[in-house]
């Protein structure tokens, strides 16, 4: 798992976000202003930063080694299951019952 230890590292991945973040709205206005419905753009935008949310933390949260106290992604994704029960763990322990 890659951890950003170092404070010059948090600081640059601050700032892109709040690049990318700072240019949603002037994206949003020259888009309306080409005739494209708000929605849409907001619809786009919505999936976008979901997929990129996504991508980033199975890449991120995969490479490396895991550490004692800091497993890999897909680890942690399958230990969440205290915190939100999966249903197809419920139908397991009703039809091994």
């Amino acid at each position: 798992m890659r951890v950003i230890e170092d404070k010059g590292g948090a600081i640059a991945v601050m700032l892109v976000s709040l690049f990318f973040i700072g240019t949603f709205p002037a994206i949003m206005t020259l888009l309306e202003r080409r005739g494209r419905l708000p929605q849409h753009t907001y619809l786009d935008y919505s999936v976008t930063n979901l997929l990129a949310a996504v991508l980033i933390a199975v890449t991120l949260g995969q490479a490396g080694e895991a550490r004692p106290g800091m497993p890999n992604f897909f680890t942690q994704l399958t230990q969440a299951s205290f915190f939100f029960p999966s249903p197809f763990k419920l139908l397991q322990l009703h039809t091994a019952a």
